[in-house]
């Protein structure tokens, strides 16, 4: 198959993507967090706490992090569905999950957490395993968005929720130009300086502009058997939290 993908600004392989993607992180896994908190200024923290607001676990619920790294997500859930509840991480990245499962350790939380290693667009979970699923910046490194819904879609119970939580453009202008030169300029250098390499920052930053809008995104969920839709912007749009709940109706054309 001759098919190619966005990779930043680059058309590449759908495999070469991935194999780029996972060295980022397997690169970065042991300084994520701290690059994670002080390249956002904090904020990261913020936009996860309304996050998981709009999701509304209660204790039993069985929680998927999708993309889940380091776990920051996993862990803010765990607190609200446990003792009865559970909450998986999956995470292509090895090296993230073992970086997030020390961190769910000294949380006392590594009982309520469950870490898998695979692939968000090819998912081992057999259907309908989770009351709620979330992704924290992971929907903009799927290889193909159609096909990590589906999958998202088939694990998500009839009436389970999902939710994602993704960067994009600001939408003042003043703001949007300073992104801007902070993206591409002041974010590599400071990367490079927390974990020793610049490129994960360089493909985050081409990554955020050459992904779809809001509103396109939405589209899709609903195309892909999502009901109740939407998309809620964050901290003037730098941030979007993107939601819908899965419809029992069958679906159709599912991409293979």
């Amino acid at each position: 198959m001759n098919e190619e993908v966005s990779y930043g600004y680059r058309k590449v392989s759908p495999w070469e993507k991935t194999r780029l993607v996972l060295g980022h992180f397997e690169t970065i896994a042991d300084r994520y967090d701290l690059a994670d908190a002080l390249l956002s200024f904090g904020l990261h923290f913020f936009w996860r706490r309304v996050a998981l607001e709009r999701l509304n676990l209660k204790n039993g619920d069985r929680v998927l992090d999708l993309c889940g790294g380091t776990g920051d997500f996993a862990i803010l859930a765990a607190r609200k569905v446990e003792p009865a509840g559970k909450v998986v991480v999956c995470d292509i990245s090895r090296a993230m999950i073992v970086a997030g499962r020390q961190k769910a350790f000294r949380a006392q939380l590594e009982r309520s957490i469950v870490w898998v290693q695979g692939d968000a667009e090819n998912m081992s979970f057999s259907d309908n395993s989770f009351d709620a699923i979330i992704v924290g910046y992971g929907i903009r490194n799927f290889v193909f968005l159609k096909r990590g819904f589906q999958e998202i879609h088939r694990v998500l119970r009839d009436g389970g929720k999902f939710l994602a939580l993704e960067f994009s453009i600001p939408r003042a202008k003043w703001i949007r130009n300073i992104y801007h030169l902070y993206s591409f300029h002041l974010l590599p250098r400071a990367g490079k300086i927390i974990t020793g390499t610049a490129e994960p920052f360089h493909y985050l930053a081409e990554s955020i502009r050459v992904f779809p809008s809001p509103e396109d995104v939405q589209n899709e969920l609903a195309a892909d058997g999502f009901k109740n839709t939407a998309f809620e912007r964050l901290t003037n749009g730098i941030a979007v939290l993107y939601t819908g709940v899965k419809d029992s109706a069958p679906q159709s054309g599912r991409v293979l």
